[in-house]
């Protein structure tokens, strides 16, 4: 029995810079035309950071090149900007976390939307997960504050290997978790 798998988006392979601790540790499917909310412009000190994804493959002798050199086309892959696609299969129940967007697909229901969130990128900090986090925070009761036992920071897109004239530099992503 095969399942009807349906495409809901296609976009760009995004994750954490492969050399620098901190930020996200998940890699995630960026669409190609972003939405955007509140940000600030220009770099901030302490947020995540999310970059493009590369097919960094190799032939000489640390060879780990298990895919084919060139694309369909015949093009290089190598050094080149990942693509990725996000699927949902028919007939099953299914919540989805969109990050860049700020509307769910047609045919989805929103169930809540906020922004991107991770680890601080920078300062010899270890990763975690890209997590979207309700643009409406709530307080919880009960604890000491200021003990920075685990925090989180607002993550900014990186372009370079994802296009400049879509996902502009050093903008905070918003997400949408949706449902269906």
């Amino acid at each position: 029995m095969y399942l009807r798998v349906r495409l809901i988006f296609k976009g760009y392979a995004a994750g954490p810079h492969y050399r620098l601790g901190g930020g996200g540790s998940n890699f995630m499917c960026l669409p190609e035309q972003p939405q955007w909310k509140t940000y600030i412009n220009g770099g901030q000190r302490w947020v995540g950071t999310v970059y493009g994804v590369e097919y960094e493959l190799f032939n000489g002798r640390s060879r780990n090149n298990i895919f084919s050199e060139t694309n369909n086309n015949g093009k290089p892959i190598v050094d080149k900007p990942a693509p990725c696609a996000v699927c949902y299969v028919a007939d099953r129940s299914t919540t989805l976390m969109i990050p860049a967007r700020t509307q769910c697909p047609h045919g989805w229901i929103p169930e809540y939307a906020g922004y991107l969130v991770s680890e601080a990128g920078s300062g010899g900090r270890h990763r975690s997960n890209y997590v979207c986090w309700d643009e409406a925070p709530e307080v919880a009761v009960g604890g000491r504050h200021k003990q920075n036992h685990a925090v989180i920071y607002p993550v900014e897109v990186r372009c370079g290997s994802l296009p400049c004239s879509e996902y502009i530099d050093k903008k905070e992503l918003a997400c949408i978790v949706c449902s269906k």
